[in-house]
């Protein structure tokens, strides 16, 4: 009956941590928060001195990517490298059976660093369960106790529900990162088609209006002074040259040839000449970025200028662009009326799908009366 009773109470309690390790995956916290949380509960679950998740880097090599150890972690630091022996450890036999499995750390394996750490630190036994990602060892759950008696036999098995949350973590982390990575193409594939029709109207029909300008020019010079024709290629070569203008402008705002020859601080230059408020130019990059970086910086811009001008009523925009070495930070902010919000199918919802499609962070600040401060941080 008392045996009955420890094993509900170990139930009870292998519940609570897997409920506790399911909500951190359920939010897609970092996996490093979820390694270091994963190797504390496995050491209070099962009552031993260290837990840790670990992850396989080679054939008997492995790295600590989180780690728990009653009273500090002194002597198993994360991000260390550790060679393990396939046979005589806890860890080599997880990854060889893809099954939970236990070892006593005594002669065997001398010359092995896990064998080694765990002697020089106390530790006596470990178990292990193997976290499998794509039908492989990807690592392993383990917890080392001070003397084999503390780890019952079977207790092993305790871990697996745990290791089973890590293994779908690491699948979500996958997920993740792919959907990343298919936005980003789908914004660099758009990118590269803004710029092709721009090319194409600047070279295309843009040359075209020009070169009939040109002739209008001339056909009315060689037209009678004040004569009808005269006025009528006037009126004509007006329209022309508003045309011209206009097509200008299209390419420009489809994407601008100086973000592409000069980069991001020269159209950003340009920019805040042809801007409608006068552009107080606090900072500017001193280098290039990759062509979709540089792109969504200057989109951020010139829609931070579009609502100063439209909708602010904004008298002067502050506009800073520094580079933090691994971050792009844009930072555009007027003196309008602020209340500016991100609303469904508007400019400012629009850059902040493509900052989130680029891995980038957007805020927006816009109290009433207030101004508004359009910030966006790109990770380089």
């Amino acid at each position: 009956m008392l045996v009955r009773g420890v094993d509900d109470i170990h139930a009870v309690q292998e519940q609570a941590a897997l409920l506790r390790i399911a909500m951190l995956v359920a939010r897609d916290e970092p996996l490093d928060t979820l390694f270091a949380t994963a190797s504390e509960e496995v050491a209070r679950l099962l009552g031993v001195d260290a837990g840790g998740v670990i992850r396989f880097i080679g054939g008997e090599r492995a790295v600590i990517v989180g780690v728990h150890r009653m009273g500090g972690v002194r002597g198993l630091p994360v991000n260390a490298e550790l060679d393990f022996d396939r046979v005589t450890s806890a860890l080599g036999m997880a990854r060889s059976t893809l099954s939970p499995t236990r070892q006593a750390y005594t002669g065997g394996g001398a010359g092995s660093d896990v064998a080694n750490l765990m002697r020089s630190i106390g530790l006596r036994a470990s178990v292990a369960a193997p976290v499998l990602h794509d039908g492989e060892a990807w690592g392993a759950l383990i917890a080392s106790a001070t003397e084999e008696e503390q780890l019952p036999p079977g207790c092993e098995h305790r871990l697996v529900g745990i290791a089973g949350l890590l293994a779908q973590a690491l699948v979500n982390a996958d997920g993740r990162t792919e959907l990343a990575a298919s936005r980003a193409r789908l914004v660099e594939s758009g990118d590269e088609a803004r710029r092709r029709l721009e090319r194409s109207l600047h070279e295309g029909a843009h040359q075209h209006v020009v070169a009939l300008a040109l002739k209008l020019r001339v056909a009315r010079g060689r037209a009678v002074p004040g004569s009808e024709e005269e006025a009528l290629l006037t009126d004509v070569l007006t329209d022309a040259m508003a045309a011209s203008a206009e097509l200008g402008e299209l390419a420009r705002g489809l994407h601008p040839a100086v973000l592409s020859e000069r980069g991001l601080a020269a159209a950003l230059q340009v920019l805040a000449a042809r801007a409608g408020l006068p552009v107080r130019l606090r900072e500017l990059p001193g280098r290039r970025y990759p062509a979709v970086l540089e792109t969504t910086a200057y989109l951020a811009v010139v829609e931070a200028l579009a609502n100063a001008v439209r909708h602010a009523h904004a008298t002067e925009v502050t506009l800073r662009v520094a580079d933090r070495v691994d971050h792009l930070v844009v930072e555009v902010s007027d003196d309008g009326i602020g209340g500016a919000a991100v609303k469904p199918g508007g400019g400012l919802e629009c850059l902040a799908d493509r900052a989130a499609a680029v891995g980038a962070r957007f805020s927006l600040a816009s109290a009433r009366g207030e101004g508004t401060t359009v910030r966006l941080a790109i990770a380089v």
